[in-house]
């Protein structure tokens, strides 16, 4: 097994006073309090800089608090700007909870952060849970049962049944039978083709395990599903309706029955083939009458939570279709979208990730937390450094990211920018006057940007 690599010059912690408890030598497993916290280790597993500037806010609030941060990290690079007040150890890519859990030690720290996704990440910060509860050091993320469980959208889809929450029809899929690999059932795949028929097509196969449109097969119709039948996917899977309407996400933040529910995130048409979900324009936006018939939802939500004994985050994606939201599966961790969220709602969704860490964490009052801006996502082209210069100048940009990188696959650039009610116009006319001279949007995404701020829903705030 490789070591990881050392802290970088400079960042090397101070030795600790013997006058204080030192949880790196504790080793009864009697938990923190959260007085004791000084030291809070962070986990991060993709680049810090997709977190736009609310990593940065985080580790700022730690240290003008007094205490000491440092952010464990396995992918990008860090440095001052990323954690401010902070220091940074960078850990292998493929790095093991034991891995994780020595340099943790090593450190010395009293109370740990996990900002990880996708599920996979948050499976092993599960494990990293359990293993540094026997050295009495609390852990902000959901523990190995519930994570287990949301991990698996086989599990995932009777929770929600069982809480009341509309999901598509579908059924669980048992790879291995098809194959005829563990026992001949001839009959089973006509028992597929019958349930087919029952949901109606289009249909789609997902994995049971996996995140980010992984594993996904679109069926069309009854020869698509003959295709499936004779060459499936190994393993278990999910076979459900693909419902048209348009696809959502939320997160909720909290601990032991107190939970925030982040505005409702708008991410695009469902209904077809998947796509690459950052191409569409993501949007958090007030709309009144859809905002309503999520609250019913958002507190089923909770409960949800309460139940499961859920630490840190949670993230849903949604199809809101003719009045209704379907649930289609719940990620135990942050996301892609927790950005767009926390612009939106001006929580800082780190932030209270640390407050359950040191005891002072209270869910607000409100179902779902109110929108104070709109929080905008699209994809752009062409950025070059100046284009970056300009646009920070002329709006309240969030965060540009030159270059998305998926799976290893490298996409366009994304942008998320927030513009305040009453000031769509002035937004319009800036990202448009941007374009021209950088050319960094298509035709169709400024059309859909304009139609936006300037369509219903920026009325009715104005």
């Amino acid at each position: 097994m490789s070591a990881a690599p050392m802290p970088r010059a400079g960042t090397h912690r101070r030795p600790s006073s013997g006058a204080r408890r030192h949880p790196a030598d504790d080793r009864t497993g009697v938990p923190m309090t959260a007085s004791e916290i000084r030291r809070i280790a962070y986990i991060r597993s993709i680049p810090i800089s997709r977190a736009g500037p609310y990593i940065p806010e985080l580790a700022k609030a730690v240290a003008d608090d007094g205490r000491e941060a440092r952010i464990f990290y396995t992918d990008g690079d860090c440095a001052a700007a990323d954690f401010p007040g902070g220091t940074w150890e960078k850990l292998p890519e493929d790095a093991t909870p034991d891995q994780i859990v020595d340099r943790i030690l090593a450190w010395g720290a009293d109370g740990v952060v996990s900002l990880s996704f996708p599920d996979e990440a948050a499976l092993r910060d599960a494990v990293v849970k359990a293993k540094l509860a026997e050295h009495g050091i609390p852990v902000v993320t959901n523990g190995v049962e519930p994570a287990r469980l949301l991990g698996d959208k086989g599990e995932t889809r009777k929770i929600l049944a069982d809480h009341g929450l509309d999901v598509p029809q579908g059924m669980l899929i048992d790879g291995t039978l098809l194959k005829n690999a563990a026992a001949a059932v001839p009959a089973y795949a006509d028992i597929v083709r019958l349930k087919a028929e029952e949901f109606g097509y289009p249909l789609l196969t997902k994995a049971v395990w996996g995140s980010s449109g992984s594993g996904i097969r679109f069926i069309r119709d009854r020869a698509d599903l003959e295709e499936f039948l004779a060459t499936p996917d190994e393993g278990n899977l999910v076979m459900e309706q693909c419902i048209t309407g348009e696809l959502c996400t939320v997160e909720l933040v909290g601990a032991d029955g107190e939970y925030a529910v982040q505005p409702l995130c708008f991410t695009g048409p469902a209904g077809g083939k998947p796509t690459f979900a950052f191409w569409e324009l993501r949007s958090s936006a007030p709309r009144t009458a859809d905002d309503a018939a999520f609250v019913p939802v958002a507190q089923k939500l909770k409960k949800l939570c309460t139940t499961l004994g859920i630490t840190g985050v949670i993230n849903l994606d949604i199809i809101h279709s003719r009045g209704t939201y379907y649930v289609l599966e719940i990620n135990p961790r942050v996301s892609g979208a927790t950005a767009l969220g926390v612009a939106a709602s001006g929580r800082n969704t780190y932030l209270s990730m640390t407050d359950i860490l040191l005891g002072r964490w209270k869910a607000p009052a409100e179902p779902v937390l109110p929108r104070q801006r709109w929080s905008l996502e699209f994809p752009v082209d062409n950025v070059t450094d100046v284009f970056v210069k300009e646009a920070e100048q002329a709006l309240d940009v969030v965060q540009i990211t030159p270059a998305l990188v998926v799976d290893g696959r490298e996409y366009g650039g994304l942008m998320i920018a927030t513009c305040e009610y009453g000031a769509e116009d002035a937004f319009v006319q800036q990202i448009t006057a941007l374009d021209a001279t950088h050319h960094v949007l298509s035709a169709d995404m400024l059309a859909q940007l304009t139609d936006l701020l300037t369509g219903p829903a920026a009325q009715a705030v104005r």
